[in-house]
């Protein structure tokens, strides 16, 4: 079964979504729908506040609850996005660990090749500076979330190997992803910073904005995760400093081509360039103006005045070489008539 990802057939130019992004920033790998709310809330509002290209890319589909395709495209919204998301053709399946998840898909005929490729294919597709992704332990134990962390990890190294999926290397060229970074991996850890006002949100920090984008899904408001993010009437959450538990603004660099983030470091970003901050090509210099052929006018003369001065700056020259073509004949003459006396 194929694994390619499509997009969301969703209104039309009045709209104001755009496609795809050509080229992305950031790929955000997020498994379903919300999922970009929950455990990386904060993410996806801050790189629109930021100018920064995110692409996002879902990993299961949820054609057998319509509703939920819907209030995914309103969160993004709500959260800056403007570019619609990819999303693969894997159906939402629940497991409790990662060969779980893969026992219940191979059931349903895809295999471990299948999530690996569609990675590697949209990884080829959007050359992320940074891809993230999910938890390998599933955050709160999600067999699905464990398989896109394990494809994930699989895909960035597989993405530069133009023998491997030789069909979209040959659509999309090849990758080496510069930054991956997993949701909570305990190594090379970084606090991403989401808690600071945002005047692109009206004050508002990406955090807020992404509880925002979560109000959308209502059809999950039901679940345990509405009250992780948002708390209580009577203790409500503000910050994601708040939040104890698969804290949304911690991570991992996973894997890196462009050597380790410093201590310091509060965003994804350290040692690579933003499609923002590339400087826009110099013009091209005017080229020289070719040589002019004879008789060609100068600018701003005819061809007859130009003729007209070309022949009279001749006029001293000729008159020299005819006076001399003379002199010579006069004096053949006189050779003539002396050998005759």
């Amino acid at each position: 079964m194929s694994a390619a990802g499509a997009v969301i057939a969703y209104g039309d130019q009045e709209s104001g979504w755009g496609e795809p992004l050509d080229r992305a920033d950031l790929v955000l790998f997020s498994a379903h729908a919300d999922d970009e709310h929950l455990f990386f809330a904060g993410v996806l509002p801050y790189c629109a506040a930021n100018d920064i290209k995110a692409q996002v890319v879902y990993m299961y589909n949820h054609d057998d609850n319509p509703v939920r395709n819907e209030e995914r495209l309103s969160g993004l919204w709500a959260a800056g996005i403007r570019n619609l998301p990819i999303v693969a053709n894997f159906p939402d399946l629940f497991s409790e660990t990662l060969e779980g998840a893969l026992a219940v898909y191979r059931k349903r005929g895809f295999t471990e090749e299948n999530f690996i490729d569609f990675y590697v294919e949209n990884i080829r597709r959007f050359k992320p500076l940074v891809a993230v992704g999910h938890d390998i332990n599933g955050e709160y134990g999600h067999g699905g979330h464990m398989l896109c962390a394990f494809a994930l990890t699989k895909a960035v190294d597989l993405a530069a190997d133009a023998g491997y999926h030789p069909e979209s290397a040959s659509k999309y060229g090849v990758w080496d992803t510069p930054k991956t970074y997993l949701h909570l991996y305990g190594e090379r850890e970084i606090t991403i910073k989401v808690d600071d006002p945002l005047d692109f949100f009206d004050g508002k920090t990406a955090f807020q904005v992404s509880q925002y984008g979560f109000s959308f899904h209502k059809s999950q408001h039901w679940t345990y995760f509405n009250t992780w993010l948002n708390g209580s009437a009577n203790a409500p959450i503000t910050s994601s400093a708040q939040i104890k538990s698969h804290n949304p603004a911690k991570y991992g660099l996973i894997r890196t081509t462009v050597g380790e983030d410093p201590d310091d470091a509060t965003d994804f970003f350290q040692n690579v360039t933003l499609a923002k901050d590339i400087p826009e090509e110099l013009e091209e210099p005017e080229a020289p103006e070719a040589p002019k052929e004879p008789g060609e006018p100068e600018e701003g003369g005819t061809i007859s005045q130009n003729a007209e001065s070309n022949n009279h700056a001749q006029t001293p020259l000729v008159a020299v070489i005819s006076a001399l073509g003379a002199l010579f004949v006069l004096i053949f003459l006189i050779m003539i008539l002396r050998r005759k006396r």
